[in-house]
């Protein structure tokens, strides 16, 4: 009678407890810098959302600056009360150079007073307008 000797497999089947943890710590890794490259994408996005929304305010309160100088005339521009977001505050416009005043103001043309007026948002974004009164 033969005794059955147990029957070995040369070639191994699976990973080695050393292959499965260098490939964990190779995911770790990666899903680390996944996860840190997807918080600078959403802070990206948050900032350019507010700098669209403060561009909007700017635009506001200058369309509100021409429509107040249309219809109540050069001298009755003075702020943008009506416009406000909460978290942003409202733009003011503020006369930086006057003609009236003696002052000279360059692309002023000949014969006009001028205003140069510069709205500024909140987070320090400014639009300059020139105003000219014939």
């Amino acid at each position: 009678m033969k005794h059955a000797r147990p029957v070995r497999f040369t070639s191994s089947r699976g990973f080695t407890l050393v292959e499965s943890l260098i490939v964990l710590v190779v995911m770790s890794i990666a899903a680390i810098t996944i996860a840190a490259l997807q918080g600078n994408i959403f802070k990206g996005q948050t900032d350019n959302k507010d700098f669209e929304v403060g561009v909007q305010l700017i635009q506001g309160c200058a369309e509100q600056v021409l429509g107040v100088r249309l219809i109540n005339g050069y001298d009755a521009v003075s702020s943008c009360s009506n416009i406000k977001i909460d978290s942003y505050g409202a733009p003011t416009p503020n006369v930086i150079k006057n003609t009236a005043n003696g002052d000279t103001i360059a692309g002023c043309p000949t014969g006009g007073t001028c205003r140069l007026i510069s709205i500024q948002e909140s987070n320090s974004r400014a639009v300059i307008l020139l105003l000219v009164k014939y």
